[in-house]
Formats: structure tokens, C-alpha cells, sequence
């Protein structure tokens, strides 16, 4: 049996996992990206003052 019959028998049972962990690497990723301004003074170029608070 060779590997392109093997995919089509089992199709739902490699797209699956394939999806999920495609859609794990993009949140990931999104999440990656967003932690980049979590700072608003990277997000303004600015430095923050002592008193200022960044996540309410």
C-alpha cells in the first residue's frame, strides 16, 4: 500500500491533526507578535515614567 492510497483511505484521519497543529503554530505566532507591545513604550518610543502602569 503505498502512501498516496493510504491518504485517501484515511484522509479525515491525517487532515485532523494536520489542521490542529497548523492552527497551534499560528496562534503561536500571533501570540509571539503581540507580546511585542505589551510595553506601550514600545508600541509609542517612549520611556515610561515611574509612576506609569502599562496593563490595566
Amino acid at each position: 500500500m503505498n502512501l498516496l492510497q493510504l491518504v485517501h483511505d484515511h484522509w479525515v484521519h491525517v487532515l485532523v491533526p494536520v489542521g490542529f497543529l497548523f492552527g497551534c503554530y499560528l496562534d503561536k505566532r500571533d501570540g509571539e507578535k503581540l507580546t511585542t507591545f505589551q510595553n506601550n513604550s514600545m508600541l509609542f518610543q517612549r520611556e515610561l515614567r515611574s509612576n506609569e502602569v502599562t496593563w490595566k
